[in-house]
């Protein structure tokens, strides 16, 4: 984890825009003391029946221009601080989502979302406190004590000082009995915090599952146990930060008492004058908030302390997918792919993915991907991809490692569709053109065409322009499928993959966008992963992966001459399937699948 505090690199960074907020507002602090000594004049005065009404109206008269100074000192350094406090909110937030982008999946694999989105809203808003209302608090109190203090003892009264002061080193020894415990207690709210959010973002993900197996009240269950931790946590913070904050006040309030005390036991033997006592008690009314607020400073610097580390922790977390030292600039790819004795191991895991891979992909040719769930597929993908690193000098492209070829050269050079068909909320347009190089309407239009989603798109409202829920849940499974392929085909990229990305399409439509699929194999290098043998079944070569390890490889014709797993497959799809049907009152019902 950095060593280096976020909000003292920001304070350290934004010095200069500081020291002028804090002038602004040692001005406004310095002009609130005049009033104690307007006071002073005006009830020695009165005690003494020498004041007239001419002196009565200077002295209001400085009153309200002291009062219009300290609102406009006062409020332009607050606004002046609190602006540099949004700046640090702002810059934190583009930081944590930059610092996401560039880490590796994996990373995600282990986080809840609800605590990455505890991190970027409450730990930044903390952040942003701590720079807004601490730092404010912070030199308020310095100042206003500092200053009041020295006119209480040098204009009044030393020793009645130093007693009415006696009681306030307390508050040192409560801030630090308090210390660890609002700390821990901060970080324990944030930690169920998160996972409050998480139960949320969860609950709306899978909101048509719990409906179809009835399953609300056993969520709203598990939502009251996540939302009664929620308020345990806080109950726990806010009692102690009740307490800190009540015997704060308790010991500014003893003060207060012997000020009353010995200041009226000063007057009665004419040390001080009433003019001076009741300017006393105005000086020590002007330090109780200051006072107070020192104790919610600190406070806050706990939960602050808490939550800067819990974002640094995010930040130092390294990448472990990135350019590596050494790599030269790549402008593009051909396609042409080596896979050379390739073995992979996910994180903490024993067993291998893949084991002792060996293929080459010519340029412009197709590789069909065939397994059974958890044979090893989509991590073949996933190292093509980068999306885990493979080892060095086992794929190759165009002849060169995989490992020396910059990531945003590799990743330009894939059209890729995953497996879960992700969509962003935002318009299908941008769906489909999502991609820096940024693609005209012409070319969005002719990519859903050739996914055969483009006259299902012109019966939406809005057709390009429609907007799509959450994940893209407003257009059915297939219409997710071929936007995400409509997706991919507009790159015109020289690698494509499909990950059993026809898997929610009826056969005709799989039939039509495999015609289409046809030409565009012709211009790249693509692989196509699937369970259905008409999907595959004219590619170039075919590999069968079982337990990550390649137990088959051929075409097509030569698979199912061999009596292995692909021929199995391929008769269990073609063949006739005689099956029981609860209606069919003990007659048996034939259905051919024509794949």
């Amino acid at each position: 984890m950095a060593d280096k505090s976020i909000v003292r690199d920001h304070l350290f960074q934004n010095k200069w825009r500081y020291l002028i907020g804090a002038t602004l507002l040692t001005i406004s602090l310095v002009l609130q003391l005049v009033v104690p000594m307007l006071l002073e004049v005006f009830t020695d005065g009165l005690q003494s029946f020498s004041t007239t009404s001419g002196e009565l109206l200077k002295i209001a008269f400085w009153m309200v221009i002291v009062g219009l100074g300290v609102f406009a000192f006062r409020s332009t350094g607050r606004i002046y601080i609190f602006q540099l406090s949004r700046l640090l909110e702002r810059n934190i937030r583009e930081r944590l989502f930059s610092h996401w982008e560039k880490l590796q999946a994996e990373y995600y694999q282990n986080q809840r979302i609800g605590n990455l989105m505890a991190h970027a809203v409450n730990d930044v808003s903390v952040l942003r406190q701590v720079c807004m209302q601490g730092v404010f608090q912070a030199l308020e109190a310095i100042v206003l004590i500092t200053v009041t203090v020295l006119m209480m003892a040098t204009t009044i009264d030393f020793h009645l000082t130093l007693l009415v002061l006696l009681p306030l080193p307390g508050l040192t020894y409560l801030a630090y009995r308090f210390r660890i415990k609002i700390r821990t207690e901060s970080n324990r709210v944030q930690e169920v915090i998160g996972a409050l959010t998480s139960r949320v973002q969860e609950y709306c993900s899978g909101i048509r599952i719990i409906k179809t197996y009835v399953q609300e009240s056993s969520e709203l269950k598990k939502f009251e146990k996540e939302n009664q931790n929620n308020i345990h946590a806080n109950q726990q913070l806010i009692q102690s930060n009740s307490l800190f904050s009540s015997l704060s006040q308790g010991i500014v309030g003893l003060s207060y008492l012997i000020s009353i005390v010995f200041g009226s036991i000063l007057v009665m033997q004419t040390t001080i004058s009433l003019g001076e006592f009741v300017a006393f008690n105005t000086y020590l009314s002007l330090l109780i908030a200051p006072i107070e607020n020192l104790g919610k400073v600190i406070n806050l610097l706990q939960q602050g302390t808490a939550a800067d580390i819990r974002v640094r922790e995010v930040l130092s977390t390294k990448p472990t997918i990135k350019d590596e030292e050494g790599v030269v600039n790549i402008p593009s790819l051909q396609g042409d792919i080596k896979i050379k004795r390739l073995s992979f191991s996910y994180h903490n895991k024993q067993d291998e993915a893949l084991s002792d891979i060996e293929l080459h992909i010519p340029k412009g040719s197709s590789l069909a991907i065939v397994g059974k769930i958890g044979s090893g597929k989509s991590t073949l993908v996933n190292l093509l991809l980068r999306i885990y690193n493979p080892a060095r000098n086992t794929i190759y492209i165009d002849d060169t490692d995989i490992r020396d070829i910059p990531l945003k050269t590799l990743r330009r050079s894939i059209g890729y569709v995953p497996q879960d068909n992700f969509l962003f909320s935002t318009t299908i347009k941008e769906n489909i053109g999502f991609d820096p190089k940024g693609y005209d309407d012409n070319q969005v239009e002719q990519a859903a065409t050739q996914a055969h989603v483009y006259h299902d798109i012109l019966e939406l409202p809005h057709k390009f322009e429609t907007k799509l829920g959450e994940r893209g849940l407003s257009l059915s499974g297939g219409q997710r499928q071929r936007v995400s392929i409509a997706r991919a085909l507009v790159k015109k990229a020289p690698i494509m993959i499909f990950d059993d990305s026809l898997s929610a399409v009826d056969s005709k439509t799989e039939k039509n966008i495999l015609n289409t699929l046809k030409t565009k194999m012709k211009e790249s290098t693509t692989i196509l992963i699937s369970h259905r043998i008409s999907t595959i079944q004219h590619a170039d070569q075919i590999i069968v992966l079982d337990s990550g390890k390649i137990v088959e490889h051929g075409t097509h014709q030569s698979l199912i001459e061999h009596d292995g797993i692909y021929k199995k497959m391929y008769v269990q799809q073609s063949s006739g399937l005689t099956i029981q049907l609860p209606h069919s009152k003990g007659k048996k019902i034939a259905i051919k699948r024509r794949d």
